[in-house]
C-alpha cells in the first residue's frame, strides 16, 4: 500500500486466504464463477462470507485519485462457484449511483461466467398490523417473488398528491426473465409445508454465529422485546402496537426465535420511503414486503449485461418507522445469508449434474 493508504483489518476464518493483488489474476473458464452475490454493507459480506467454503479473498488495490478499489471472495456454496463483493456506497446522489452502477459492471465484466445474481443483506419490513401472514418481523427473511406485474424491485422516483389525496406514482420496476431462483425457493416453501422440522436455515445460521463470534459486530439474535411495533396515527404521534398473532391452525408451520420466510416484492424510493402514509399505500399496492436501499442503477447494470436470472433476499432488521437503531442488522443479514446458502445449495449446477 502507498502512503497514506488504509486497509481494514479483520479477523477471518482458517478457511480464508487474503492475497492484495493491482490485477485479478487469470480464472480458466472452468473454474469461473457461476453465481454473483452482491451486499452494500460490511456486515452483510462478512454474513454471506461466512456460508462459503474453500474462500480466497483478493483486495483489488488501485491507487490515486478517484481510484476504486474492489473486493472479491470466491469460494463455494454447495456445488456452486460463487463470488461476492461489496458495493463502495449506496444513495441516489450521482457519486452514489455512478460508483454502483460501475461496481457492479466490473463485476459481472471479471466474472463473465456469473448466471445469477443475488442481492443479499438488510431491509426494511412492511407492517400488516391485523394480518399476521402479510407481516414481517425482525429478524424474518423476505425473498423477493414478482408481483402482479413481473416485477420484483419497485423503484418509485416520484410521488404526486393530487387535492383529493390521490397519489400518482413515476416508477419502475424489474423482473427476471429467467425465475429458477424463484421456482426453486417455492419448492423450499413447499417442502416446509410437508415437513415443517426441513428448516437448513436455521443450522446454517448457527454456524455463521459461531464463526463470526470474534467480530466486532455482533451476530446474535437479539432480544424479542426489542422487536417493538408502531402504528402512525396521525402526524408525527405514533403508538405502540401488538403484532398480529399466530393463527392457531397454522403454528406448526412457525417457531419463536427462528427467521420465517416471507415472500413478495422489494420496493425502494425517497418519495415513498419518507413518509409512512405513501409507505403503506405504494406497499399494497405494488404487493411490496419490504423496502431497500436504492439498488435501481445495479438492476441496470445487471439487466444491461444480460442477466436474467436475479434475486433480493432480504433480513427485516427494522419498519422504516424512525427509529435509528442498528440493533437487529448484523443477525438480520446473517439470517439472509443462511437462506441464500439453502437456496444456492438447492440450485441446479448443469456442470455438476450433467
Amino acid at each position: 500500500m502507498e502512503e497514506g493508504g488504509w486497509m481494514r483489518q479483520v479477523q477471518l476464518d482458517e478457511t480464508t486466504d487474503v492475497q492484495v493483488v493491482k490485477r485479478m489474476p487469470e480464472i480458466h473458464k472452468a473454474q469461473q464463477p457461476s453465481i454473483a452475490i452482491i451486499t452494500s454493507a460490511y456486515y452483510e459480506k462478512l454474513a454471506v462470507d461466512a456460508m462459503m467454503e474453500e474462500k480466497t479473498t483478493y483486495v483489488r488495490y488501485k491507487s490515486g485519485k478517484g481510484a476504486e478499489s474492489n473486493v472479491y471472495t470466491l469460494g463455494y456454496i454447495g456445488n456452486h462457484k460463487v463470488v461476492t463483493t461489496k458495493l463502495p456506497q449506496m444513495g441516489h446522489h450521482r457519486a452514489a449511483k455512478i460508483s454502483t452502477g460501475n461496481t457492479t459492471t466490473r463485476l459481472l465484466g471479471t466474472f463473465g461466467q456469473v448466471e445469477h445474481v443475488f442481492l443479499v443483506g438488510c431491509g426494511g419490513g412492511v407492517p400488516h398490523f391485523t394480518d399476521f401472514y402479510k407481516h414481517c418481523r425482525l429478524g424474518d427473511v423476505v425473498v423477493s417473488t414478482p408481483n402482479q406485474a413481473g416485477d420484483i424491485y419497485i423503484y418509485c422516483d416520484k410521488a404526486t398528491e393530487n387535492e383529493k389525496n390521490q397519489v400518482q406514482y413515476t416508477l419502475k420496476g424489474w423482473g427476471p426473465k429467467d425465475k429458477v431462483i424463484q421456482d426453486v425457493a417455492e419448492e423450499i416453501r413447499n417442502q416446509l409445508h410437508v415437513n415443517p422440522a426441513h428448516r437448513p436455515w436455521v443450522e446454517y445460521l448457527s454456524d455463521g454465529q459461531e464463526r463470526l463470534c470474534s467480530q466486532e459486530a455482533d451476530f446474535a439474535r437479539p432480544k424479542q422485546s426489542s422487536d417493538k411495533l408502531y402504528m402512525n396515527v396521525g402526524g408525527s404521534d405514533v403508538i405502540e402496537v401488538g403484532h398480529p398473532p399466530v393463527p392457531e391452525e397454522h403454528e406448526h408451520l412457525y417457531q419463536a426465535g427462528i427467521p420465517t420466510i416471507r415472500y413478495g416484492a422489494v420496493g425502494s424510493g425517497r418519495p415513498v420511503v419518507a413518509k409512512d402514509h405513501l409507505r403503506q399505500d405504494f406497499a399494497y399496492t405494488h404487493n411490496i414486503v419490504c423496502y431497500d436501499s436504492e439498488f435501481d442503477q445495479v438492476l441496470d447494470s445487471v439487466t444491461g449485461s444480460g442477466l436474467r436470472s436475479f434475486i433480493f433476499i432480504r433480513g427485516i432488521c427494522d419498519y422504516l418507522d424512525g427509529s435509528k437503531s442498528k440493533t437487529w442488522s448484523p443477525y438480520a443479514a446473517l439470517a439472509a445469508a443462511a437462506y441464500t446458502k439453502t437456496l444456492i445449495s438447492a440450485l441446479p449446477n448443469p456442470a455438476v449434474d450433467s
